[in-house]
C-alpha cells in the first residue's frame, strides 16, 4: 500500500474517534449464530480498521486479533476494547501488498474479512484458518450503490458463489451491492 492510502485511512479513522462504532455486518452476525459457545475459540479480524467485529467478538468470548494498516485505527480499537473491559492484541499489518503473508503463528479457528478485497490474500485464508475453522467474508460486489469502493476493490457477480479452495461452502448471500461467503476449511 502507498503511503498515501494510509494516511487516507489514518485521516479517516481520526474523524471517527469520538464517534460509536458500526455495528457488526449482518452476514457475520448471521454467521457466528452458528457457533453456540466460542469461549475460548481464536479470531482474527482481517483488514479490521476501527474494529467493530474486533470488539463484538470479544464480547462473545472469542481470543480476538485485530490487524489493519492504519496505526489509528488499531489505538481506536484498542481505545473501545478497554472501555469494555474487553481483551484483544492488534497488530499493525500491510494486507495490500499482494504478497503472500509471512504467517508464522497457529492458524486461528474464526477468520473474518469485511469490506477488505485483496485477491492475492484468498490464498493465504488457508493458512490463517485451522483445518476445521470458518471463514466469514464480506464485502462490495460491482452492483454497489454509487462509486465507492471502485470497482478494483469489489467483486464480480457470483465470484464469493463459486467458492474458495480448500474450503466448503456453508453459506453463500449476494444482495443489494454485498456479497458473503461463510464457509469451513477442509481438514
Amino acid at each position: 500500500m502507498a503511503e498515501g492510502d494510509r494516511e487516507r485511512w489514518n485521516a479517516k479513522h481520526e474523524a471517527a474517534w469520538n464517534r460509536s462504532p458500526e455495528p457488526p455486518d449482518d452476514f457475520v452476525l448471521r454467521s457466528l449464530a452458528r457457533f453456540p459457545d466460542p469461549h475460548g475459540a481464536s479470531a482474527l479480524d482481517l483488514a479490521c480498521g476501527a474494529g467493530r467485529h474486533a470488539l463484538d467478538l470479544a464480547r462473545r468470548g472469542y481470543l480476538v486479533e485485530a490487524w489493519d494498516v492504519s496505526p489509528v485505527a488499531l489505538e481506536l480499537l484498542r481505545k473501545r476494547a478497554t472501555a469494555k473491559g474487553l481483551l484483544l492484541a492488534t497488530r499493525e499489518l500491510d494486507l495490500a501488498t499482494g504478497a503472500p503473508l509471512d504467517f508464522r503463528r497457529k492458524p486461528f479457528q474464526l477468520v473474518i474479512a469485511v469490506d477488505f478485497l485483496e485477491r492475492a490474500l484468498f490464498a493465504d485464508f488457508q493458512k490463517l484458518v485451522a483445518p476445521g475453522g470458518h471463514l466469514v467474508f464480506a464485502t462490495f460486489t460491482v452492483d454497489r450503490p454509487g462509486d465507492q469502493p471502485s470497482e478494483r476493490y469489489c467483486l464480480a457477480r457470483g465470484e464469493l458463489a463459486a467458492g474458495l479452495p480448500g474450503f466448503e461452502t456453508l453459506a453463500t448471500r449476494e444482495a443489494d451491492g454485498r456479497a458473503g461467503l461463510f464457509a469451513r476449511r477442509s481438514a
